[in-house]
């Protein structure tokens, strides 16, 4: 078993962002569920660009586990009005956890950008998730220029890095090497630490830790991509 005792750590309001299918919905379906163990949790529908694969769709599962779900109001109805709710004023308010499954790319860091005084009176773990197998996140350099991009639309700055190196279900031992590497060089360019390192728990258990670990399962993904348990 994998120890996630680091995910409790830190500040309460906690960001994800990166690239488009990055993997950060997923990331925030299960550090919301697994927060929600341990205190009062919220998770934030940020995404005003991307209509599929929203953290909306597994909302009566959040639900079950105790999860708040906060998303804009024409999510999942196919009408392209992002419309951000009020209830997002609650999570700078409110005691326990609230994560932020914000949009793809410097686009989608745009919603966060309406909250830059809220963020300034109470910050948060921002993290940008990497997956080094997606065209944007493909070399050191173009990470570097998408942080920089979302860090200026978002008006927040990136404070860690989270690594979600993976191919869906094809990934193996050695993509998760890759990865790693891939990452270390992005920390020391951009002098950033790397809070945590997600992916199935079965690919990670037989490789030695490197950062603290996040395993997940995969709640959106259609079935032919889910990981083999």
């Amino acid at each position: 078993m994998i120890s996630t005792e680091w995910l409790t750590a830190g500040r309460r309001l906690k960001v994800l962002v990166g690239h488009y299918g990055s993997g950060k919905t997923e990331l925030a379906v299960n550090m919301a569920l697994r927060l929600a163990q341990t205190a009062r949790t919220m998770l934030i529908d940020l995404d005003i660009v991307n209509p599929f694969f929203r953290s909306a769709e597994v909302k009566p599962l959040l639900q079950e586990n105790g999860v708040e779900v906060v998303y804009p109001a024409y999510a999942l109805s196919g009408v392209d009005i992002p419309i951000l709710p009020a209830e997002v004023e609650r999570a700078f308010t409110t005691d326990g956890y609230c994560v932020f499954d914000v949009g793809g790319d410097d686009d989608g860091a745009v919603a966060l950008g309406r909250y830059h005084a809220q963020f300034s009176a109470c910050p948060a773990d921002v993290y940008f998730v990497v997956n080094p197998f997606r065209p944007r996140t493909a070399r050191v350099g173009q990470a570097l220029a998408l942080m920089e991009a979302i860090e200026r639309r978002a008006r927040v700055p990136i404070t860690a890095l989270a690594v979600n190196a993976n191919l869906g279900a094809e990934t193996t031992a050695e993509e998760i090497r890759a990865g790693r590497d891939f990452v270390s060089r992005l920390a020391e360019e951009s002098g950033l630490p790397v809070a945590f390192e997600a992916g199935g728990e079965e690919a990670l258990a037989p490789l030695p830790a490197v950062w603290p670990q996040l395993p997940i399962r995969r709640y959106l993904t259609p079935e032919w991509m889910k990981w083999h348990e």
